[in-house]
């Protein structure tokens, strides 16, 4: 029987079309039935707790991630303090470890006064026995998705403002800094004389001398520029506190209850401790707490391009500048290490493999994010002593597990 016998008051255009959307539904049908892990993971989200699900199930190599685990509770890559992997929404892989933070701390001091003692076990890396982990420069990652936000809101204006602009209350030491750009510290670039680049153990690290005073941000203002903003990346934590007070003084609420309001509670964070820098403003250089599994929502809703359960919470387009190389970390060699907006880009998207990008926090805090296979890794740990060797777990994670992923 021809088709338009069978649907006399269909034109053959519409019965064509019809029986083409009946076919494909029929192959998604049976993709589903075949591959049923394939065909419900990209729509699992997190409730109270990640979903559980075999690595192997996931496409993951399953005695790699136990190997690397035994390895890590062996202590072969330092204080790992917790792993954990997700793909497509679901855990693959959660453990955690224990040291003796007291025992490998003993006899040794470190420059700055409470609450910036690092080696005070009661404090760090566990906010006392809440479960909440020291992310340290993690926290610059989170303030950028905040002002990420606030620039979608309208509550400030775009990368292209300058210090001056969003902060005139504050004093310049060199007239030449009002001029940097949002952009400029977002990438690292301001072009402000600072040293970050010694031991934290050390006074001479600008970061740890800013620690002993009670205006972070008006020490790194004190400083003249060395560079033209904008041409060498030169990490520089008291900037990332700037991007705290810009973010308080234009919505009129401290950063940590932004945070609150419009990024820890739609995604599901409940629990956390941030405090603040002695100005006053919450510390975005390195004072957020947080559980690993809730620093995995932060870190999945940056592999979904900031999209939770349909809600855009962080506008696509900064997820993609924030993970995009806007300056080499080392001027002589574009294709290797990069910096976004306050995210570490690890490696480009080669045909040998794809593209990683992460936070970076001292101590080994790291939020991975491998965007073209759904897949997700944090690591927490507490590698601090001057003669602490760990192996960085952007590279264990990379040639560990994402090469050895089997599955789409």
């Amino acid at each position: 029987m021809h088709a338009s016998n069978r649907y006399p008051n269909v034109c053959h255009a519409q019965i064509q079309c019809f029986l083409r959307v009946r076919s494909l539904l029929s192959q998604l049908l049976l993709a589903a039935l075949l591959f049923p892990q394939w065909s419900v993971a990209e729509s699992v989200w997190p409730g109270a707790h990640w979903a559980q699900a075999d690595p192997a199930s996931l496409g993951l190599d399953r005695e790699a991630i136990f190997k690397l685990s035994a390895e890590i509770e062996a202590g072969q890559h330092g204080n790992i303090d917790s792993m954990t992997i997700i793909r497509h929404g679901q855990a693959a892989f959660e453990q955690h470890y224990e040291w003796d933070y007291s025992a490998q701390y003993e006899g040794l001091s470190y420059p700055s006064p409470p609450p910036w003692d690092y080696l005070n076990v009661d404090a760090y890396p566990f906010h006392g026995d809440t479960g909440l982990h020291s992310l340290q420069s993690v926290s610059k990652s989170v303030v950028s998705a905040l002002i990420g936000i606030a620039i979608e809101r309208g509550e400030l204006p775009g990368t292209d403002a300058t210090l001056g602009e969003l902060l005139p209350h504050r004093a310049f030491a060199d007239p030449a800094a009002k001029n940097v750009t949002l952009e400029n510290v977002l990438t690292m670039t301001a072009g402000i004389d600072w040293e970050e680049d010694v031991s934290y153990f050390s006074l001479e690290n600008d970061a740890t001398a800013s620690e002993a005073l009670d205006d972070w941000v008006g020490y790194l203002l004190s400083k003249p520029m060395t560079v033209e903003q904008g041409t060498l990346f030169d990490y520089n934590s008291a900037s990332s506190q700037a991007l705290s007070e810009i973010l308080a003084t234009a919505t009129g609420v401290p950063t940590n209850v932004y945070a609150e309001r419009h990024l820890f509670g739609p995604i599901g964070i409940r629990d956390y401790y941030w405090n603040s820098a002695p100005e006053g403003h919450t510390n975005a250089g390195g004072g957020l707490f947080l559980t690993a599994a809730d620093l995995a929502r932060f870190t999945w809703l940056y592999a979904q391009n900031g999209e939770w359960q349909g809600e855009q919470i962080v506008p696509a387009e900064w997820i993609a500048r924030s993970s995009a190389s806007s300056i080499p970390v080392y001027g002589d060699d574009p294709d290797g290490w990069g910096y976004g907006y306050q995210w570490w880009i690890y490696r480009h998207k080669t045909a040998s493999g794809p593209k990683m990008y992460g936070g970076w926090g001292w101590g080994g805090q790291f939020p991975l994010i491998v965007p073209e296979l759904n897949l997700i890794a944090i690591f927490t740990g507490w590698n601090i002593k001057e003669d602490a060797h760990y192996a960085s777990a952007f590279d264990l994670f990379y040639d560990r597990i994402v090469t050895s992923v089997t599955a789409p």
